[in-house]
């Protein structure tokens, strides 16, 4: 525990640190026992010659080579690493979300396109697409947002990643692998950043507002001067000009999950939360929501969802609270059956209702 939030902390620490020079053309490294700027080039680069010119971005003076301490972060030009960034790629994707890549162009995303450095994901409302990393980490993109991929790189030998993305607007959420000594994960907005090194969290951007929402592990968000980490089952909220707030404890998951299938149809129900100001509910045709069919927010406790076709349905539903900051998910699955074949004869009798089997989980 206290080498994760010291972990935690040092990955805050360096985010400011000569950000303003690396973002996009740089891969952060931190030094270990025994590490030299010859052997990280050797390593790391194209040529072992390429220390001379480490040393001079870092501005580490001659002769100091071998007294930098371990956990020092120097940083290294993307250019000359051996192993250049690596595409994330699409793995589910629901609507016709757009890509706008580096060089101005606009394309229709697909599952199983590759995602570069630069490129931008724009949704629309009742569109998603969720990305996967080299290091199996995922990032799912909800309705109406942008998110743009600001590096991307993998280092196979190491298992080392720099997984670093804005999100200008809107929502996502992450599912992160536990990364690897000297990797890094975060997600910036225009108000804060969120880093991680292994963890499930949620993140907004609106109105100047930026809300973090922990699941799983415990992630640190810097804003300004200011930083805090925020454990599992806590959110907290960024807001311009403003330092950040102690972290608050996200609701509890809603009570009494309750599926009524139609013939084409659901009526979905849960139970009031004494402090839920709303509820956000979510449709999927998975239990990992990788494909979100339907992504809405209501202030009753049932809404009805038609057009639904037959089939296996997985949903979810979690209270907004004080903040707006959205609590724990309680999740349940129904079935839609097909319609009763017609009767055989004309004295086979009217065709009996269909009863459907109601699953909660």
């Amino acid at each position: 525990m206290k080498s994760l939030l010291t972990g935690l902390i040092l990955l805050l620490a360096s985010l400011s640190a000569g950000q303003a020079q690396a973002e996009g053309e740089f891969w952060e490294y931190t030094f270990r026992p025994g590490d030299s700027l010859w052997s990280i080039a050797e390593k790391y680069t194209t040529s072992a010659q390429n220390w001379s010119e480490i040393q001079r971005i870092n501005q580490i003076r001659q002769g100091n080579n071998r007294r930098i301490q371990p956990g020092t972060r120097i940083v290294i030009p993307v250019a000359l690493l051996k192993n250049q960034p690596t595409p994330a790629k699409v793995i589910a994707l629901t609507g016709q979300v757009q890509i706008l890549r580096a060089n101005g162009e606009h394309i229709d995303a697909s599952v199983g396109m590759e995602l570069y450095s630069g490129d931008r994901v724009i949704t629309e409302n009742r569109q998603s697409l969720r990305m996967q990393f080299a290091d199996r980490s995922e990032l799912q993109v909800l309705g109406d947002s942008e998110l743009q991929l600001d590096k991307l790189s993998y280092h196979g030998e190491t298992g080392m990643v720099d997984t670093r993305v804005r999100l200008n607007r809107g929502r996502a959420s992450s599912q992160v692998q536990t990364l690897k000594s000297g990797s890094h994960y975060q997600i910036q907005t225009p108000v804060a950043t969120t880093a991680v090194r292994g963890t499930a969290f949620r993140l907004s951007f609106a109105d100047d507002i930026s809300r973090t929402e922990v699941t799983e592990g415990k992630v640190g968000v810097r804003a300004g001067d200011s930083e805090q980490l925020v454990p599992a089952g806590f959110g907290l909220v960024a807001e311009q000009g403003k330092p950040l707030s102690a972290p608050v404890k996200l609701l509890e998951p809603p009570q009494s999950l309750n599926s009524k299938p139609g013939r084409r149809s659901a009526l979905l129900q849960w139970q009031a939360l004494p402090d839920a100001q709303a509820y956000r509910y979510q449709l999927a045709r998975d239990d990992s929501f990788r494909d979100i069919l339907l992504d809405n927010t209501t202030s009753q406790t049932q809404v009805g969802i038609g057009d639904l076709t037959v089939g296996q349905y997985y949903w979810r539903v979690r209270a907004i609270g004080p903040q707006q900051l959205e609590g724990k998910s309680a999740q349940a699955r129904f079935v839609l059956a097909p319609a009763p074949l017609a009767p055989a004869g004309p004295d086979a009798g009217a065709l009996a209702p269909v009863n459907t089997m109601i699953l909660n989980l």
